[in-house]
């Protein structure tokens, strides 16, 4: 139930926007600057799997993955294989052709896609307050990719099929997580660690079979930004776990689709020669405040 929601799920969904957002905006400084998506993707990855396995086993003694049966694990690597792998691979193009906050704005529509199969796939009860406040924070996302903002090189219409495309499955992967908790008591750690673990794979895979795995002479600097985007994600990821584990998909997910926020700030801060900031962005800012506003004060 919307009432029974505590603070700390608003909290560590707001923790998860903070650091997700800002991720975008240090990834495309990489991406300006000579890096491939691919490698984009790979960096980050593998320093998110890095520190969860550092975490996991620091925290976790000799039975890091304790009461984690064989079907829950298989639960939380289809969740990283699609949101981690598949939808991370979607973002990065889509940040590459559009430009950070652009792109985020866009994958951060996903919240209507993570409501709806959380309602028909898990049961969840979203009220009447909970939906406006979601198709708010969706209209203020659209105002924000029709601001005539973005790469300032321009992009095409269809590269908008990227970011949509990393919405669907991000929010898929969430609701497969969500089923995951609701199923077993694993703790955040070990979902995270499982899940990134299995989408590092897969996409390691995915870029030997395309000949893309260190053969693509992206810069190495362009590395270290992808690095700082990895801990950023770090923290967003495993605050996001946290979230989920703690309160409902219908409320965690628009709480976080807030990421654009910083995304834009950030941007507007340190990326002015890549991107452009222009006053439509800004009103796309203001109702993205309001829905959230709404949905909080009608999930509290």
């Amino acid at each position: 139930m919307a009432g029974s929601v505590g603070v700390e799920v608003f909290l560590l969904s707001g923790v998860a926007a903070a650091f997700l957002g800002a991720g975008p905006a240090v990834a495309k400084r990489g991406l300006a600057m000579g890096g491939t998506w691919m490698q984009a993707v790979l960096v980050v990855l593998t320093v998110r799997t890095g520190l969860f396995w550092v975490a996991l086993v620091a925290l976790s003694g000799v039975d890091p993955f304790a009461g984690l049966s064989p079907f829950v694990a298989g639960v939380f690597v289809l969740g990283g294989v699609l949101a981690s792998g598949v939808g991370r691979i979607a973002f990065a193009v889509g940040i590459d052709r559009l430009g950070s906050s652009l792109s985020n704005a866009f994958t951060n529509t996903r919240p209507l896609f993570a409501v709806l199969m959380a309602v028909v796939w898990l049961g969840e009860t979203v009220t009447p307050g909970m939906a406006a406040g979601v198709l708010v924070l969706v209209a203020g996302l659209a105002l924000l990719s029709l601001s005539r903002g973005g790469d300032v090189s321009g992009w095409r219409r269809s590269d908008l099929a990227f970011p949509l495309a990393a919405a669907l499955v991000f929010a898929a992967g969430n609701v497969v997580r969500r089923f995951g908790f609701t199923v077993s008591p694993v703790t955040s750690l070990q979902a995270v660690t499982v899940g990134e673990t299995a989408a590092l794979a897969s996409m390691v895979g995915f870029a030997a079979a395309t000949g893309r795995l260190g053969a693509d002479g992206a810069p190495r600097r362009a590395s270290a930004y992808f690095a700082v985007n990895g801990l950023t994600a770090t923290v967003g990821l495993f605050a996001m776990f946290a979230a989920l584990r703690a309160g409902p998909v219908s409320v965690v997910d628009p709480v976080t689709a807030t990421a654009p926020l910083v995304t834009t700030a950030v941007a507007a801060l340190v990326l002015r020669d890549v991107e452009r900031i222009t006053p439509r962005l800004v009103l796309g800012v203001v109702t993205v405040v309001a829905g959230v506003a709404l949905l909080t004060a009608t999930a509290a």
